[in-house]
């Protein structure tokens, strides 16, 4: 068995983790450790708070909306019917858009302007699309909580010398998610200048770009650094592609692709299993509700064939160097800045 499996199989019966299985550290030089946002810093609340919170985001977008189209031009459906169809054919929209072109974060008041062309609507001015996209942010502190060990392990890292950076796929960025990163305490860890926000940028995972972007800022090669995520085809792929060690928190709901990769199902039992194949075969009804149509794996799962330079990349056997099951299990691995 490879060790890098080995590693797996021994974090998720929750043993000690050794830095003499993981073969892919020894001798490497490890100066920062870049991190993904969604599941893997913080969750999402349960699904009845969730939905009360989009609902009322749904509701503010609708009241723009009303304000900018005609009544006679929408759909004739209550305020709260509208609203969530507006939410799924704006998930909808984008999801397409990233998968013709998943260099590019789409631009989220366009996505509302096709929306209403497509309801055969009449067009409305950029600035209104851009208000009512807003509309629908649901801010992060009231919808998802982080994860119990997740300050206490980036002040650890910090302490040891570590820097720290963040990379991460996002529909709505801006001042209010900086507002929302402090309310939660990430900024005591994270500075603004080394975070990479898709949506700020105009680039998304796994576009080395948004990764570069964060490592010129930190000075640091990206064969020193580390990344930290929970999807496989944005978080590791675009690591991988710039030799950066790749570190794999897997989300509940995938939990079972962790475990086809412990028992090496995807090169022993599937040789040439592609993690397209992996995501299409996911057990659905695993993911909640409502939750799972805007995940980098859900969206990128089905890239078209022609979208961009490393599109075989997304298509092919992916590989993390280690899989974690608790931020903190990184404690155990770094425990000193420089060489592994």
């Amino acid at each position: 068995m490879n060790h890098v499996y080995a590693i797996l199989t021994i974090d998720i019966k929750g043993g000690p983790l050794s830095k003499k299985l993981i073969p892919a550290l020894s001798g490497r030089t490890v100066r920062c450790l870049l991190f993904d946002l969604g599941d893997t810093l913080w969750s999402r609340k349960d699904l009845n708070v969730w939905q009360r919170l989009e609902t009322e985001a749904n509701l503010r977008a609708v009241a723009l909306l009303r304000q900018c189209v005609a009544s006679k031009s929408l759909p004739d459906m209550t305020d709260i019917e509208l609203g969530q169809r507006l939410r799924e054919s704006i998930d909808e929209r984008t999801r397409d858009l990233i998968r013709h072109d998943p260099d590019l974060e789409p631009d989220g008041g366009l996505a509302i302007e096709q929306v209403l062309l497509r309801w055969g609507a009449e067009k409305i001015d950029r600035g209104s699309g851009e208000a009512i996209f807003e509309a629908l942010r649901v801010r992060i502190p009231e919808s998802r909580p982080l994860f119990d060990d997740v300050l206490s392990t980036l002040a650890v890292l910090q302490e040891r010398g570590f820097q720290l950076g963040v990379v991460t796929n996002r529909h709505w960025g801006g001042k209010l998610f900086q507002v929302d990163l402090q309310t939660l305490g990430l900024l005591n860890y994270f500075d603004p200048r080394h975070m990479a926000i898709s949506v700020d940028l105009g680039i998304r995972k796994p576009n080395p770009a948004i990764f570069l972007h964060v490592l010129n800022a930190l000075n640091i090669p990206p064969g020193e650094a580390v990344m930290v995520g929970d999807s496989l085809l944005s978080d590791i792929v675009g690591g991988k592609m710039l030799n950066i060690f790749t570190i794999w928190k897997p989300k509940p709901s995938v939990r079972w692709q962790a475990q086809l990769i412990a028992t090496g199902a995807s090169t022993t039992q599937s040789p040439g299993l592609a993690a397209s194949e992996l995501f299409s075969a996911a057990p659905s009804d695993d993911l909640p509700a409502g939750m799972h149509i805007t995940d980098d794996d859900y969206v990128l799962a089905h890239v078209q064939s022609h979208a961009g330079k490393w599109d075989q990349h997304i298509h092919s056997e992916v590989k993390p160097d280690l899989i974690i099951e608790n931020l903190s299990d990184l404690l155990d691995i770094f425990t000193e800045v420089g060489k592994q």
